[in-house]
């Protein structure tokens, strides 16, 4: 067994700082690099790959802010702990939304330290662990699903791009690691990015896609600006080392006679498609996927194991399924946590499914947020929400409202503070 620990990269314009975090960790075996400024980040995070970085939220060339944005575009899965003297809580909140996974405050203790860079550790090795369970074999044995795994194997080494095409919650994101893992690139990385993060700059989103699969999320949402990027890039072979797969929810064509998507780039992309059915034209295939997603979350989160009566698996079976496979997922998810019994019956089924906000309520919610906001603040607004309905689900406690939102419990407590909401009023 290896019991060599991770490398670490510590960010830190302060000599001292830098000494004492080197010598704190070097004690405790981790192996670790030093960098006083931006520049000499970029290099040691590109050439050595730490496992995880330490990273100071100010500095005399650029903010770390910044530094982390350009860091989790290079690779978006990257660990990474910011580090301030000086932050905010509205500081530590944009960290959390650019992928930090903690947040650690000065003056740094040698508890404070090694704790956050444990805590950072493992919840990367858990989320590592669950973006892994992406690639396995999509689950089903219905032939819709059979059809398409045959396609995906058909198709996946190919050097055109792919399209999939589906309801949101279908399971797009599973069938392109899928995807990734048969084509001939799977031995690089999964990149995925959407209109948010969509880098607008040639040599950026081609260094980004060499040797790797790029997955483009939210096709239909991309920018003009991104859209056209896109395209020159596909008309001029620059994405050639690379396999592409794209996914959208919303209808391409609409976009297109709405004037809000290239009719161009459209059959561009258009070449190689795979639509993923929704949940209820599928529905024999539940039984299997309660079992997965059972063992899913008892193994992952810990959660105990809980047997799902046929009674139950026939309420499951005769569900509307708007928010298809993904709302099956959060589903059996609340029943686990919830639940108290060792079995779970078809009466369980109708108190859980009330809850879900996929159900018929689902709209009442997105009433309450102002559109005319900027995208921050009605993001605050949604996060609002979301947290609450967590807490009123679980009834205040944090922890179980933890587990069914997937955030480590100090986290979600960080961001109950930063939108004042207290769990005990709930």
């Amino acid at each position: 067994m290896n019991n060599e620990k991770p490398l670490i990269l510590v960010v830190d314009d302060e000599p001292d700082i830098r000494e004492l975090v080197q010598d704190i960790l070097a004690d405790e075996g981790y192996k670790v690099i030093t960098a006083a400024n931006g520049e000499q980040a970029r290099s040691l995070f590109e050439s050595q790959l730490p496992a995880l970085t330490l990273l100071d939220i100010w500095m005399p060339d650029i903010d770390g802010i910044s530094l982390l944005k350009e860091f989790k575009q290079h690779d978006n899965n990257a660990a990474i702990v910011m580090m301030s003297g000086h932050g905010t809580i509205e500081t530590a909140v944009e960290a959390t939304r650019l992928g930090a996974i903690d947040f650690i405050e000065k003056p740094l203790s040698m508890a404070k330290l090694l704790r956050g860079v444990e805590n950072a550790l493992e919840s990367h090795r858990k989320h590592a662990a669950s973006q892994q369970q992406h690639s396995q074999v999509p689950i089903g044995k219905s032939t819709e699903i059979s059809q398409l795994r045959e396609q995906a194997k058909r198709v996946a080494e190919h050097s055109m791009p792919i399209l999939l095409r589906g309801e949101d919650g279908t399971g797009k994101h599973c069938f392109a690691h899928y995807l990734h893992s048969l084509g001939k690139y799977s031995n690089g990385k999964f990149i995925e990015v959407s209109a948010d993060s969509f880098p607008e700059e040639s040599q950026k989103l081609t260094s980004l896609a060499e040797n790797n699969c790029l997955f483009i999320n939210d096709l239909a949402m991309l920018s003009e600006p991104a859209q056209a990027l896109l395209s020159y890039l596909l008309d001029n072979q620059k994405l050639n080392q690379c396999q592409l797969i794209f996914a959208t929810q919303h209808s391409l064509e609409n976009a297109i006679l709405e004037s809000k998507f290239s009719e161009g780039l459209f059959y561009q992309l258009n070449s190689i498609t795979l639509s993923l059915p929704p949940l209820r034209e599928h529905v024999e295939d539940i039984p299997e996927l309660v079992q997965h997603f059972v063992d899913q979350q008892t193994t992952d989160s810990d959660l105990p194991y809980r047997h799902i009566t046929v009674a139950a698996q026939n309420r499951l079976r005769n569900h509307a399924w708007p928010g298809n496979i993904l709302e099956l997922k959060n589903i059996i998810q609340r029943l686990l946590v919830l639940g108290e019994e060792n079995d779970i019956e078809s009466e369980d089924i109708d108190n859980v499914i009330q809850l879900s906000p996929d159900s018929s309520q689902a709209g009442s919610n997105n009433a309450t947020i102002d559109y005319s906001l900027p995208l921050r603040e009605a993001r605050e607004q949604f996060e609002r929400l979301y947290l609450l309905h967590k807490l009123q689900e679980t009834e205040g406690n944090v922890g179980k409202a933890a587990k069914l939102a997937g955030m480590e419990r100090t986290h979600l407590y960080r961001k109950l503070r930063a939108l004042d909401i207290d769990a005990k009023q709930v």
